[in-house]
């Protein structure tokens, strides 16, 4: 099995448990008389192996993946600081401050020290090398067998 094979795996194994976990939740109590359709003892011994799975499955892509493991925690860190940058507001210029029932508005003049242009530039640079290191990582997925 390959890394992105194992990758669906894990998703499908992730996705399995919060089905278990929600029969549980809806069928451990009903009313005395009615009918359960899934046995809530039974369904918490399926999760137990499922859980035991998926702890196998993502120990064995770790191991995979200790060669590139400083990529994967770069990847993450620069798609969290492009999402940061693109919050980040660049206003610039006179604008109003709102006003009131009884008041006129106040006139701000905006100053921002990182300007529109170069947060989008940096973003563009963080963008590319995320691109860069995912097609990497993507190659190593589809290549590296566990």
């Amino acid at each position: 099995m390959t890394i992105v094979e194992a990758l669906k795996e894990k998703n499908r194994l992730i996705r399995n448990i919060l089905e278990l976990q929600k029969r549980i939740s809806t069928y451990n109590c009903v009313i005395e008389g009615n009918p359960r359709a899934y046995d809530p003892k039974k369904v918490l011994e399926e999760l137990n192996d499922t859980i035991d799975r998926l702890v196998s499955i993502k120990t064995r892509i770790t191991k995979a993946n200790q060669a590139v493991q400083e990529k994967i925690y770069r990847l993450s860190e620069l798609k969290t600081l492009a999402k940061f940058l693109k919050t980040i507001p660049t206003t610039e210029g006179k604008a109003p401050a709102g006003k009131t029932y009884y008041s006129q508005p106040e006139t701000y003049v905006w100053e921002s020290s990182i300007k529109t242009k170069e947060r989008d530039a940096h973003i563009i640079d963080l963008e590319e090398e995320i691109d860069k290191i995912q097609q990497e990582l993507d190659t190593h997925n589809h290549n590296t067998t566990i």
